[in-house]
């Protein structure tokens, strides 16, 4: 209907009925949810198996320290053992060793040490680091004063020493080389027994070699492997890939504080960092002061992450799959609510319904569309009102099935009456009642103006008939309005009232009413208790809009005219009795027309603020009503002389429609729309 206003109140009791909208943002709500999901478990899965990598690495990198300390110690051993030949420590003792002969015998004992280790070379010194004889590489017999600290800790603890990575050039373990070489270096001091250290015994160590053989043994996979680095970068060990570059560039900058501190700390770097061949990878490196290096374990970052790829692929390709099953279940959503649209408008479009065969439309209001037609055997004239594909929501149907509900339980012949209610196959709704011959009261104030004050007591008196039935069986209308109340021609009973519209019907005896929460109605004829408790309104509601209906047709304009909600709320505050009656008498004497005493102030009673000082039944108002004297009398025979007047009811009802102004214009274009209102602070918000 037009200008119906709905107002909805929150409750826990309210049935409320989902939105599209609603259902597409629970459907990209759960997208998003499983999406982040996803996200989350990759990112976890993405940790764990970083952490993998790292306790891998860690593991290796135990491994290969402890392998590299066994082999110090075991090297270690070795020297302290041949240092402790009783020919050194004699002849050393003696100051044989000056002669060529024992010079002689001292190159030959050592050349027999460097072949039982190997090429290594061997240098003998006397206490006082004197060169007795060299074998091997000539470095250590240039530079002992490089192994200061080792010689003195030798001395000092009578155990032998070992010294950092050293550099040399030159011959290294009878390989002669162009580049930068390295050795470490074993001092054991020569003990004899009558006496302490008489000498010192140097074994030079060609790191290279030794490394590549001790790190060589633990490796991960297809390119992990543990090298060893001194602080400069260089790497002293052979790498399992040789392409010519010896430099570990990374080593410097993220390791630089441990070469410096000399600390004995492992540091672990899951970063895009380029090798000696320029590939990425991850590493955990380790510095070990006793020998100058540090120990590098790494292995190539595409190896390292290739189950973290896996993952990412697989979710990539599960939300895609997500995804796609979304957009599908949408569009096939779409297309079975395209598919039931059309179903039902091609019920429409065949013009049958059941029984029912469709002639015209004679009218359309906000909850349905209303065709004339006739039954298929009995060939009664009948008026079909169908609920629209597009207006078909759950609210809508529940609605609409109410409106069936309730108007089939009266039996008053001042309302209408239903004779059938169904749905097609393809889910219209529908329902079938009385054919009216007439015009509503609203067409009727359109067409004449100035209504005779003796026709608006006939007219008032059968509403208040019509509710009365209702009352008495707990219902409620909530909708009275002049576009609700039909004015017919009932096959000469002219000027007979029908009222219209139970739709918005409240049942007092029925607590879980889905009603009960919602009050709805236009706003020009509503009480004011309907804004402050929708759910404590009575059968005075209903008083207030007959007054407000005969407000209307005694002066033509709506009692309520505003053309905001909050001037609305304003005006339900004042006195609206007093005004009304103020309002009726300033429009009858600008039209001079002469209007009841008695029924004046029967319209201002009825529409009083306070429900308390209102009539409080239609009873009571069929009662004042009896008692008002019209000043314009108006009986059946003047009603007859205006119906031929207006001639064809259909004719008439075409005319008046074509000359009422666009509801666009109206008084109250804002209203005309649902709205929520909270009674506890009184507001409103549109919904």
């Amino acid at each position: 209907m037009e200008g119906q206003l709905e107002i909805k109140r929150t409750s826990r009791q309210t049935l409320f009925q989902w939105p599209a909208w609603v259902n597409l943002l629970c459907i990209a709500s759960g997208v998003a949810l499983i999406s982040a999901v996803s996200v989350w478990v990759v990112y976890q899965s993405e940790v764990t198996l970083r952490e993998n990598v790292l306790s891998k690495l860690r593991t290796i990198q135990h491994i290969e320290q402890e392998a590299v300390r066994q082999w110090i110690k075991s090297e270690q051993q070795l020297v302290d053992f041949l240092a402790a030949d009783d020919d050194f420590a004699q002849r050393l003792l003696t100051a044989e060793f000056e002669t060529d002969d024992a010079r002689s015998f001292f190159r030959r004992k050592l050349e027999t040490v460097a072949g039982r280790l190997e090429s290594k070379s061997c240098l003998l010194l006397t206490v006082d680091r004197d060169v007795v004889a060299n074998v091997g590489q000539t470095w250590p017999a240039k530079h002992t004063a490089a192994l200061k600290d080792q010689f003195d800790q030798a001395l000092r603890t009578g155990e032998p020493s070992f010294s950092p990575v050293l550099s040399a050039n030159g011959t290294v373990g009878g390989r002669s080389v162009d580049d930068e070489s390295f050795v470490l270096v074993a001092v054991a001091p020569i003990n004899h027994r009558a006496s302490d250290v008489v000498g010192f015994l140097v074994i030079a160590l060609n790191a290279n070699s030794e490394f590549t053989k001790v790190l060589g043994s633990s490796r991960i996979g297809d390119t992990g492997e543990t090298i060893a680095v001194n602080e400069a970068g260089r790497i002293i060990s052979n790498s399992r890939f040789d392409n010519g570059s010896n430099s570990l560039g990374f080593f410097n900058e993220p390791h630089f504080d441990l070469t410096q501190e000399k600390r004995s700390s492992t540091r672990f770097e899951l970063r895009n960092e380029r090798d000696q061949r320029g590939v990425e990878t991850v590493s955990v490196s380790r510095w070990m002061p006793s020998v100058g290096i540090a120990l590098v374990t790494k292995m190539d970052r595409a190896e390292a992450y290739a189950p973290i790829i896996q993952i990412r692929r697989f979710m990539w390709v599960l939300c895609s799959l997500l995804a796609l099953t979304t957009v599908a279940a949408a569009v096939y959503r779409w297309n079975i609510y395209r598919l039931e649209k059309r179903a039902k408008q091609s019920d429409l479009d065949r013009k049958i319904l059941g029984a029912y065969e469709l002639e015209e439309k004679v009218g359309e209001g906000g909850m349905g569309v209303v065709y004339k037609a006739k039954h298929a055997l009995m060939r009664r004239p009948t008026a079909i009102k169908i609920l629209p594909p597009e207006k078909s929501s759950p609210a809508a149907i529940e609605r609409f099935e109410r409106e069936v509900q309730y108007t089939s339980q009266l039996k008053h012949p001042n309302t209408i009456s239903i004779y059938d209610y169904g749905r097609t196959n393809n889910g219209l709704f529908y329902y079938a009642m009385e054919l009216l011959d007439g015009l509503n009261l609203e067409q009727l104030v359109q067409h004449d103006g100035k209504i005779p004050d003796g026709r608006i007591l006939l007219i008032l008196r059968q509403v208040c008939e019509s509710l009365q039935e209702a009352h008495a069986r707990g219902l409620i209308h909530r909708d009275i309005k002049p576009a609700n109340i039909m004015l017919c021609d009932r096959g000469g009973a002219v000027d007979t009232i029908k009222v219209l519209d139970f739709g918005m019907v409240r049942d007092r005896s029925r607590r879980c009413d889905s009603a009960n929460n919602t009050l709805s109605g236009t706003p020009a004829y509503m009480a004011p208790e309907c804004f402050a408790d929708p759910a404590g309104v009575d059968v005075r509601v209903d008083v207030f809009a007959i007054g407000a209906v005969g407000f209307y047709l005694l002066t033509g304009t709506p009692l309520l005219d505003v053309d905001s909600f909050s001037a609305l709320q304003r005006i339900l505050k004042t006195d609206l009795g007093k005004s009304a009656l103020d309002r009726i008498r300033s429009a009858a004497k600008d039209s001079n027309q002469a209007i009841s005493g008695e029924l004046c102030h029967l319209v201002s009673r009825c529409v009083a603020a306070d429900r308390e000082h209102r009539i409080a039944s239609v009873t009571e108002v069929l009662k004042e009503i009896s008692k008002c004297q019209p000043r314009s009398a108006w009986d059946r025979e003047d009603a007859r002389g205006w119906w031929l007047k207006a001639g064809d009811a259909t004719a008439f009802r075409q005319k008046t429609v074509a000359a009422k102004p666009d509801s666009s214009s109206g008084s109250q274009p804002a209203l005309d729309e649902t709205q929520e209102f909270n009674a506890a602070d009184e507001t409103t918000e549109p919904s």
